[in-house]
């Protein structure tokens, strides 16, 4: 799993909106006007709702915020934070894909930072909810697993029932791998709190993907009732393809993997054609997707490997001559995406692929052998 910076002006246009879908999609509704009200918001008047239980109306404080300074930790952290107490995860996770795709390569410490922020409310209030909340899920997102157990047992022993307590110790537990079964137990635990919840599904269906040991079936159980409760999102759609890889039913993944594309690309740049034996990198930033074509004969087999210096994760689908998605692939070596297929008639062949979620910065290499 995927967890810098495009130009300013797509930047302010893009981050300051909060949908489910997609880190870079426009926000037509941007203007001079708007950008006057921007200036009256604070984090700190953000933080004072969050504190009032005020959550909705801490989001539209941190939006405001983030379309002020697009590239500042505050309002990210905050928006999170508010995210997290209403039950909105899967928002909360695209907000640190924004983190990541925006914040992160003008504020490299900007990990450091916000858990700086959550240490100095807990030494004041060591069982602050909202802290204890935001701090383990910052913990979660940067992938230190021991640490948000941590700060997650406390929670829970202040707040037994809190469904993020249980969901997000359970997951933390089943990602680490140390404790499986009692991860399950949380996850469970969590479903039994909230059972209506997309939200919790869709954290289940993620530890059930990317865990220690996977199970594909749950995975694509709790995934699909989070799609169906209305989790339309990019990495919903990378959990299916990744079952339906599990399954061995290649053109039902390949369909979700160019779904997760679509959902993610504001820019689809065409290259040349990759002839055999060659290579090609490309420059990728936010929200851009590249299409290769990919010139074949009946029975050839089309071999492709992606990998770059600068990012770790890699998504990519193969469409046929007609456009219909084929093949597709995320984690092929490690969390790079590549492909060994057997064209099954001759034609050119488009291949699209990104960084998961299209949210690096940096230079992308696609080999044929």
């Amino acid at each position: 799993m995927s967890r810098t910076i495009i130009a300013a002006a797509l930047v302010v246009a893009t981050i300051a909106c909060a949908d489910r879908s997609a880190v870079t999609s426009p926000n037509a509704r941007v203007s001079r006007a708007g950008s006057a009200a921007v200036a009256t918001c604070t984090a700190e008047q953000g933080q004072q709702l969050i504190d009032a239980g005020q959550y909705k109306q801490a989001i539209r404080e941190f939006t405001c915020v983030i379309g002020a300074d697009p590239t500042a930790v505050a309002g990210y952290r905050g928006r999170i934070e508010a995210e997290l107490m209403l039950g909105r995860f899967s928002d909360a996770v695209r907000d640190y894909v924004r983190v990541n795709a925006f914040v992160v390569p003008v504020h490299p410490d900007a990990q450091q930072v916000i858990v700086a922020g959550y240490d100095a409310r807990l030494a004041v209030s060591p069982d602050a909810i909202p802290a204890l909340t935001g701090k383990s899920f910052a913990y979660w997102w940067f992938f230190d697993y021991p640490a948000a157990i941590h700060v997650l047992d406390h929670l829970i022993d202040v707040r037994p029932n809190d469904v993020y307590g249980n969901l997000f110790r359970g997951s933390s537990r089943v990602l680490h791998g140390a404790s499986r079964a009692a991860g399950a137990a949380d996850l469970e635990r969590a479903i039994a709190l909230a059972p209506s919840s997309p939200d919790a599904r869709y954290i289940v269906a993620d530890a059930y993907t990317y865990g220690y040991i996977p199970d594909a079936q749950r995975a694509f159980d709790e995934a699909t009732f989070a799609l169906n409760g209305g989790l339309d999102t990019p990495r919903v759609h990378a959990i299916l393809a990744g079952s339906y890889l599990a399954f061995g039913d290649m053109a039902a993944a390949a369909l979700e993997i160019k779904r997760h594309l679509d959902l993610v690309t504001t820019e689809l740049v065409v290259a040349s054609p990759l002839a055999a034996g060659s290579s090609a990198s490309f420059a990728l930033v936010p929200g851009r997707t590249i299409e290769i074509p990919i010139a074949v004969a009946a029975g050839e087999t089309i071999s492709l490997q992606t990998s770059s210096k600068d990012f770790w994760d890699t998504i990519l689908v193969l469409l046929a001559p007609n456009g219909t998605p084929v093949v597709g692939s995320d984690d092929f070596k490690g969390y790079m995406a590549g492909l060994d297929w057997v064209a099954p008639a001759g034609g050119t062949y488009r291949l699209r692929v990104t960084s998961f979620e299209a949210v690096d910065t940096g230079t992308l290499l696609v080999a044929r052998k």
